[in-house]
Order: structure tokens, then sequence, then C-alpha cells
């Protein structure tokens, strides 16, 4: 099995879910803390360093240690005494209609970039192989904090870290379409690798019914090397700088439960394969297998029994 350094910085948040004023259930969630999960599961021998800030608060401990039991290593989660993690709240109506309400203004993961540790745990894992982020990662943060993670990132990437990215464009985190796509774009700029979903980068461009390879190409001319592009049901089109492409089918999917995490766990399930050496249509196939049992199940994080078949497969791959 191949040693992967992997690092991935983003956010997470409570998650109340149910019928506001009345029974709510407690989890945690965020999209880079999804895939930092499925990734340590998958691979067994890595323990992916994620990069946030949470608060002292007893809801901060008690996220610390469930990301420790999944395998996490949390040496790097910056401590706020401030402020504590944001907060969403997922709404279900009667007829299982699901509004999202989100208070994260004053989050500690917010202001993660001020902190007076980030920049020396950034220092920590200059050695790392691979560091995962997405667009949301970038868009709660202030101006100027933007500018600082961008900087790390470029630090990272001299020193022979893969930037691996996915916009995972929420048009509420940002000023306007226009100030996504300038970030987004410098974000990219960075990037070796984009794993981004259709949807998303037709509603950034505003434009519908985009191709794929359009958007890959846009991507490349940025200076992305490896662009993927999630189609859904139709599974995901991959491109190289060198100029191959390719499409892989979705996975057989019995009953689609909850698309929650689809895309997270693709890029986690890419990403694995990717790092021990996999090609691109391989890695997809991967992100494809994961995200067609994610969606049969409720919830974003699926019990780790439900992907015992893929865990297993992944190990032994790995021992070829």
């Amino acid at each position: 099995m191949k040693k992967t350094k992997i690092a991935i910085i983003g956010e997470c948040m409570i998650e109340l879910s149910g019928k506001a004023f009345s029974t709510q259930t407690q989890q945690f969630g965020g999209d880079t803390l999804n895939s930092a999960v499925y990734l340590s599961r998958l691979l067994s021998h890595v323990s992916p360093y994620y990069i946030t800030a949470l608060g002292q608060d007893e809801y901060s401990l008690l996220m610390l240690q469930a990301w420790e039991e999944e395998g996490l290593d949390c040496s790097l989660v910056l401590r706020d005494k401030e402020r504590l993690p944001g907060l969403y709240s997922i709404n279900i109506d009667d007829s299982g209609e699901r509004s999202f309400y989100y208070w994260r203004d004053n989050s500690a993961a917010k202001y993660m970039c001020q902190h007076l540790m980030f920049v020396p745990n950034i220092a920590k894992v200059m050695d790392a192989d691979i560091v995962y982020l997405s667009g949301i990662s970038l868009s709660i943060l202030p101006i100027h904090d933007r500018e600082i993670l961008l900087d790390a990132l470029s630090t990272l990437k001299k020193h022979g870290a893969t930037i691996i990215t996915d916009s995972n464009y929420r048009p509420k985190l940002w000023k306007d379409r226009i100030d996504a796509k300038f970030w987004l774009d410098n974000l990219y700029r960075l990037s070796d690798i984009a794993l981004v979903t259709g949807d998303d980068e037709e509603l950034l461009l505003g434009i519908e019914n985009t191709p794929p390879q359009n958007i890959a190409d846009r991507l490349h001319a940025l200076g992305v090397w490896n662009v993927v592009v999630k189609l859904g049901a139709k599974g995901a089109m991959w491109s190289s700088q060198h100029g191959e492409t390719g499409y892989v089918d979705a996975e057989p999917v019995d009953q689609l439960v909850d698309t929650t995490a689809a895309g997270d766990s693709f890029n986690a399930a890419y990403i694995a394969a990717y790092s021990q050496g996999l090609t691109m249509a391989e890695s997809c196939t991967w992100g494809n297998r994961l995200a067609s049992k994610v969606i049969q199940h409720k919830g974003a994080i699926i019990p780790i029994e439900n992907m015992q078949t893929l865990i297993t497969t992944m190990e032994q791959t790995n021992e070829k």
C-alpha cells in the first residue's frame, strides 16, 4: 500500500434536522468533513489531517472525538476560545421537502486563517502529497483571509503538494456570481485536479446545458491539469491535460433515498484511488461506486458496515 500524506481544509458545523420547534436530531456535517471521513474509511493506512477551527465548548469536543474515532488526524484542528462552531438546520415539512438555514457568520471556522496557529499548522503539512478543499472552504472566509488561504495553497503547491478542489458552488455564500467566479478561478489556477459538478459549473457560469468538455476546457485553460465533471445519474466525464478524455457510467442504484454528500463521497473515493496510483478512469469508477452506495441511505455519512465491501475491495486493490 502506498503511504500518502493527505490534508483536508474546510468547515464542519452542528446540524439540526427535523421540524422547527419540534424534536430535532443533532448531528454534524460539512462537505470536506464528509470527504475526510469516507477517505479515512477507504484508506485505513492513511489518517487524513483535517484542518479547521472549532470552539472550546462541549459540542466542539464531541465533534473532535467523533472525527478521531473515524481515523482522522485532528492534531491541526484549531481551537478558538472566543467562538463556537457554525450551526445549520434542515427543516423537513409534512411533504418531505427540506429547507436549510445557516448560522455561521461568527463561527470559529470562518476566522481560522486569523488564528495564530493557522500558518504554523500549514507548515506542518508542507510535505503533504495531497491537499483537498472546496469552494465552500474559501467562500466562508473574509476577503483578506481568502488571500491568506490562497497564499498557503501556493506555498504547499511549490513544495510538491497536489492541490485538489471542488467548487461546490453555493450562490448564497457569495456576494454575487462575479465575486464567486473571481475567487473560484483563482483557486482553480492553483489546482492540479478539479472534481466539479456539472450543475454547479453551469450555475456559476450562468449557462445552461454546457457540454462537460467545455467545462473541462475552461478549467484546463486556468491551469488545471486533470478535470472530472460529475454528471449525477449520467456518471462522470474525465479530461486530462494531455487531451485524453472519457466517460464512466454511473453505478446502478436500486432505490434513491438521499443525494446528500453524493459529490463529497465521490471526491473521497476518487482521491483514495488516485492516491494509490489508479488512473483517472479507474478513480472515477471508484467515485461512482461509493456515491451510489451513499445515495441509497439517509444522511451524509452512512454506517460503515454499509460500505464494508467497498473498503475490502479497496484494500485488495492496494495490495496488488
